[in-house]
């Protein structure tokens, strides 16, 4: 019994000196961590996409990103035309966002999910929401890396997209050298109008 206290206190005592040890100091001024020798650390580096949320490595980013994405200009008439094929697929019918995720915001699909897009094969497009037209724009398809490159005023559409096709379902990824935004967008294909 009196080993089993006297282990319980060693525990204990253990505990409080490693975390005392590994607690980061900060500056009182900025919060910002200090290093070993007292300096203010500098925040890690961004990689394209990723954002730096803080500084804690031991839990999930707690915090949310709510940031509009850049517009970006898109070279539509720097790209070559797509194929007739890929000009009858996209003015099938009219494409609904279903869906969107964002690694740094999980309210992101609130952009996406009331717009629907209706492309023509003179490679122009509209965005309508509630059946009236909010936006227009010019679109092209690249085949070499089948990217979908979408140009017009709305900064959640504007960019070029990475494209998983599978019949009439496209998941739009945003992480092409242009689209930096890592946001993915479910778009399925609607062969009647809908009933807005």
């Amino acid at each position: 019994m009196r080993l089993n206290i006297l282990l319980g206190i060693i525990v204990v005592l253990l505990v409080y000196v490693t975390c005392k040890t590994f607690k980061k100091e900060v500056d009182p001024a900025t919060g910002a961590p200090l290093g070993a020798n007292g300096a203010v650390e500098e925040p890690a580096s961004t990689y394209g996409v990723a954002k730096v949320l803080g500084s804690n490595p031991d839990s999930a980013p707690t915090v949310q990103v709510r940031q509009v994405p850049e517009l970006v200009q898109v070279p539509i008439g720097a790209l070559p035309p797509p194929s007739t094929s890929r000009r009858a697929y996209l003015a099938t019918g009219w494409w609904h966002c279903n869906m969107a995720i964002s690694g740094i915001d999980s309210l992101i699909h609130l952009n996406y999910t009331d717009k629907w897009l209706k492309f023509r094969e003179d490679q122009s497009f509209d965005i309508l929401i509630k059946g009236n037209v909010v936006d227009t724009g010019r679109w092209t398809w690249l085949e070499e890396k089948n990217e979908l490159y979408l140009s017009c005023k709305d900064p959640y559409i504007n960019n070029s997209w990475s494209l998983i096709d599978k019949g009439f379902v496209m998941i739009w990824r945003g992480n092409t050298a242009l689209n930096l935004t890592g946001i993915q967008v479910r778009v399925a294909c609607s062969k009647t109008q809908p009933a807005w």
